[in-house]
Order: structure tokens, then C-alpha cells, then sequence
């Protein structure tokens, strides 16, 4: 199982910063921020599933584009895989005819573009060999992190979160799982706004990782632009033997 990184800033600016959007081997798609725009259109093409954390833009405009751009090249529907509340908001606010058009009706009802798969937290599909488990994190209303193996070895994607003991009791239990992709949105002195809008800043995160093993590699995403360093040298300094460092666009990981 091969993952690249197509996306993981916190926002925009510049050509290093895209926004959220993994690819599992060359037919799933974590997330579908403007990382996914970084595909050409046959690559594009091949993406057979979706899965998304949420329904924020950073997470899911490249979803957008990426429906129109494969309309008529596929012979069979991309499928968008999300929770009910996650669906359903981006039935109601982004697919719904006046920001954008509803790609699971076109060309029609019977033969569409998208469809959606809706998917329970604790769920686990297989996708050609590849489990992959959807697991309740704080963030948005129905917000999920995806844990994924092949055979045993996996990873665990966390999506945007903010404290979710549960979550690392859980993938302390899951063997085969090194790396661990989390959420650090804001540097310490920006706890209150990483607060509010439910993400980790370098204390908390730390903070709420410490039932996972040490050996757990966090690979650090969703900085904001211009924070990155201030954000990894606070986890650096307050790490206790924990590897931590930032993930970066374009690397590949095989598992």
C-alpha cells in the first residue's frame, strides 16, 4: 500500500502549501482538498473511492472539480464515502445546484458522475485488499479519522480534531500501526483559537497522545501558513522522546 501526499497545509500560499488530500496506491482519495488538483486527468480518472474526514472547504473543493474534470472518462461512478451528517451538509451547501451541480445526477440519476456511500463511525470497508476503518473524532458534526492496513501494517489519518481520548486508546490496541498523520493547526500562544475551533496547538496535542506508544510516529499537518516552524519547534522543545515532525507535499510512504 502506497500513500503519496498530495496536500496537507493548513491553507494556502505559494506552490508548497495545498490543502488536504492523500492517495492511497493510485484509486482512493483521503480527503479532496486543493492537493487533488495537483493530478493530472488520467490520474484523476483512475480514483475510483473518496473518503472524507468533514466537510470543510480545505477538505473538499478539490472533490468539486474533480467530478467535473472525470465526467464522461469513467465508466462506472466515483464513490464519496462520509458519515450522514457530513453527506448531507454537502448535499445541502456545495452539490445542490446554486454553488455547484449535483454530480450524482448527472448525466443522470441511473448512470451519475458520484455517488455517495454513507458510512458509520466503528465501520470498516475493503477496498481491494485495503481495510479501511472510520472512527469518530471532535472537530465538526460527524467528523472521522481513517485508520488503514494492508495485511497488518497501517496508518491512521487522523483528519481536523481536536481531544479525542478515545481515539488514541484505540490505535494503541491496533497493532501494525506506526505513523499516525494528526492535526496541529496553531502554535501555543493560539490555544484559544485552536480552542474554539477544534483544533490541537502543540500542547494539547501532546497532551491527548499520551496513551500512544512512543515508538508512534506523528507526522504533523494542517499547519497554518507562516507558523509551520514556530508550531514544529514547540512540539519539538515539549516532545519527551516522542517523534514528531512535519509532513510535507509529495512524499510517498509505503506500508
Amino acid at each position: 500500500m502506497k500513500l503519496h501526499v498530495l496536500g496537507c497545509a493548513g491553507g494556502i500560499g505559494g506552490r508548497e502549501r495545498f490543502t488536504t488530500c492523500l492517495r492511497v496506491d493510485s484509486d482512493i482519495l483521503l480527503d479532496a482538498g486543493t492537493g487533488a488538483m495537483n493530478l493530472p486527468v488520467d490520474e484523476l480518472s483512475a480514483i475510483d473511492h473518496v473518503f472524507l474526514t468533514h466537510a470543510h472547504l480545505d477538505h473538499v473543493a478539490g472533490l468539486a472539480l474533480l467530478v467535473d474534470a472525470v465526467r464522461g472518462r469513467k465508466g462506472y461512478p466515483l464513490v464519496v464515502h462520509a458519515t450522514e451528517p457530513v453527506v448531507r451538509l454537502l448535499k445541502e451547501s456545495l452539490f445542490n445546484w446554486r454553488l455547484w451541480p449535483d454530480f450524482s445526477e448527472i448525466p443522470s440519476a441511473e448512470n451519475p458522475v458520484m455517488t455517495w456511500q454513507v458510512m458509520a463511525h466503528g465501520e470498516t470497508v475493503d477496498v481491494n485488499g485495503r481495510s479501511i476503518t472510520c472512527l469518530p473524532v471532535t472537530h465538526t458534526e460527524g467528523s472521522s479519522a481513517y485508520l488503514l492496513r494492508h495485511n497488518i501494517e497501517g496508518f491512521l489519518f487522523t483528519g481536523d480534531m481536536c481531544s479525542t481520548p478515545e481515539l488514541w486508546r484505540t490505535v494503541s490496541a491496533s497493532p501494525g500501526i506506526s505513523k499516525v498523520i494528526v492535526d496541529c493547526s496553531f502554535p501555543n500562544a493560539e490555544a484559544s483559537l485552536a480552542d474554539l475551533s477544534r483544533h490541537f496547538c502543540p500542547a494539547s496535542l501532546l497532551r491527548d497522545v499520551v496513551s500512544l506508544p512512543l515508538s508512534t510516529e506523528l507526522l504533523i499537518y494542517h499547519l497554518k501558513p507562516g507558523q509551520e516552524e514556530a508550531i514544529m519547534q514547540e512540539l519539538r522543545n515539549a516532545s519527551q522522546g516522542r517523534s514528531v515532525r512535519a509532513l510535507a507535499c509529495d512524499e510517498v510512504f509505503e506500508f
